[in-house]
C-alpha cells in the first residue's frame, strides 16, 4: 500500500508552498484539503477535508486502490495540525510527512523577531483559557497565539487588560502571505479569522506567581478568613498541580481560592459560597489578583456543586452541616480526588476524623498560632484560635 502524503500548505499563498510540497501535490492522484487551500490543488484532484472522519475513510480507500493520496494541512504539519490523528489512524510507518511554513514563522519573520524562546499556543478551534493565556504572557518573553474568529485579536487584547497585562506589546498578523496581509501593532478594528498574535514581555516573571500571601493583601470585610498560616498548610496538603481543578467549598473571602488560583494557572478554581457579602469579597479579591481562573458559584453545597467540572482537589472550609453529602458527591465521580478540610470545633473535628478515615493518606494536625502584636510599649504574642487541618485522598471508589 502506498504511503499517505501529509503536506504542510504554509500560511496559504502559493508563493510560500515549498517545492517539496508542490512536487507531492503534483504526484498525488487525490488531495484532501480545507476550502481555504483549494487554490493550491487542481480541481480534478481536490477533495474536502471535512468532515474529517469521512475524509480519512476516503483516503484509506484510495490507498487500497493503489492511488497516491495526500492530506494538505494548513501551516506546518508539526504545529497544531491534524497530523497526530492521521498518524494514529494510518500508522506512523504509512505516512510521509512534508513540513511547511507555519503562520507563526511568517509572523515572526514579518516582525523581524526570532521565535526559539517563544511559548507557542493555539486558540484556533481549541480551548485556551484567559488565565492560561495571561500566565504564558506573564512568564515568557514572547508568546505566539494562533487565533480564530471567536478567539480573535480583540479577545487577546481584552484578556491582557483583564489580567493586568495591558502594558505588554501586542502585535497581530492577519492574512499572512496574501496580498492584503497585515503584520504590525494591534489596531482597534475587526480582523480576519486567519490571524495570529505575538505578545512581547521585556520582564517575564517566574513560572508560578507568588503564594503564601499576607492576610493584609486581601480585601476583607466581616466575613471570616482562613489565616495565612492555615492557608499555607492547606495549600501544602492539597499538593496542587498547574492544571488542577479545585473546589473551594465555603470560600469566605476567597483567600484560599486566590492562593489555589495562583498555584494552578492552567487549571480552574470554583469558589462556592452562599453569603452575599462574602461573594462580593471573593469577586473583589479575584479582580485584585487578576485570578481569571476563579469561577464564583453562589449557593449552598451540595446543591451548588451541580454541573461544575469534576475536581482533582477539594478544600472544605465551610460545609453548612452537609459534609457527608458533599463527600458522597465526590465519591460519585469515581476518580482520584485530594480532599483537605479545616475545623475549629471538636464536633467538626470528630466528624472529619470519622468520615475521612476510610480514605488513603489520612493526616490530621492541630495548629495553634500566636502572633506578635504591639501592646503599648511592649511586643506580645497573642494566641489565635487553634485550627484542625485534615487531608486525605479518595482513590476513585464508587
Amino acid at each position: 500500500m502506498n504511503k499517505l502524503y501529509v503536506i504542510g500548505a504554509g500560511p496559504g499563498s502559493a508563493d510560500m508552498l515549498t517545492p517539496e510540497a508542490r512536487s507531492a501535490i503534483n504526484a498525488s492522484d487525490l488531495v484532501w484539503c480545507a476550502e481555504r487551500n483549494d487554490a493550491l490543488v487542481p480541481e480534478t484532484k481536490r477533495r474536502p477535508l471535512t468532515p474529517f472522519g469521512t475524509a480519512m475513510d476516503e483516503m484509506a480507500q484510495a490507498l487500497e486502490r493503489g492511488e497516491n493520496a495526500a492530506a494538505l494541512l494548513s501551516g506546518d504539519t508539526g504545529l497544531y495540525s491534524l497530523l497526530p490523528l492521521l498518524v494514529k489512524h494510518f500508522g506512523k510507518e504509512n505516512v510521509h510527512v512534508i513540513c511547511g511554513i507555519s503562520s507563526m514563522q511568517a509572523l515572526c519573520a514579518r516582525l523581524g523577531i526570532n521565535w526559539q524562546d517563544a511559548k507557542i499556543v493555539s486558540a484556533h478551534g481549541r480551548a485556551l483559557s484567559k488565565n492560561a493565556l495571561c500566565h504564558f504572557c506573564r512568564t515568557n518573553p514572547k508568546t505566539i497565539v494562533l487565533l480564530d474568529g471567536e478567539n480573535n485579536p480583540k479577545w487577546v487584547r481584552d484578556t491582557l487588560y483583564e489580567g493586568g497585562l495591558g502594558e505588554l506589546k501586542l502585535y497581530i498578523g492577519e492574512k499572512l502571505s496574501y496580498p492584503d496581509e497585515y503584520a504590525g501593532p494591534y489596531e482597534d478594528r475587526a480582523y480576519d479569522s486567519l490571524s495570529a498574535a505575538a505578545i512581547l514581555n521585556d520582564a517575564p516573571q517566574a513560572d508560578v506567581r507568588q503564594s503564601g500571601l499576607n492576610d493584609d493583601s486581601f480585601i476583607r470585610g466581616k466575613t471570616p478568613m482562613t489565616k495565612s498560616e492555615i492557608r499555607a498548610q492547606v495549600i501544602s496538603k492539597l499538593g496542587l498541580a498547574p492544571d488542577s481543578v479545585v473546589w473551594d467549598v465555603g470560600a469566605g473571602t476567597g483567600s484560599v481560592s486566590v492562593e489555589c488560583a495562583l498555584k494552578c494557572p492552567l487549571g480552574e478554581v470554583y469558589a462556592v459560597e452562599r453569603d452575599a457579602d462574602a461573594l462580593e469579597l471573593i469577586g473583589q479579591n479575584r479582580d485584585k489578583f487578576h485570578a481569571l481562573n476563579i469561577n464564583i458559584i453562589p449557593g449552598s453545597a451540595p446543591e451548588a456543586l451541580e454541573g461544575l467540572s469534576a475536581p482533582t482537589h477539594v478544600f472544605l472550609g465551610g460545609t453548612g452541616g452537609e459534609t457527608e453529602e458533599i463527600l458522597k458527591k465526590l465519591e460519585g465521580f469515581g476518580r482520584r480526588i485530594r480532599v483537605c478540610a479545616t475545623a475549629v470545633t471538636m464536633e467538626s473535628a470528630q466528624l472529619y476524623m470519622k468520615l475521612l478515615s476510610g480514605y488513603a493518606d489520612l493526616s490530621a494536625a492541630q495548629i495553634a498560632v500566636s502572633r506578635l502584636e504591639k501592646v503599648g510599649r511592649y511586643n506580645m504574642f497573642k494566641a489565635q484560635n487553634p485550627v484542625f487541618v485534615f487531608a486525605a485522598t479518595m482513590e476513585g471508589k464508587v
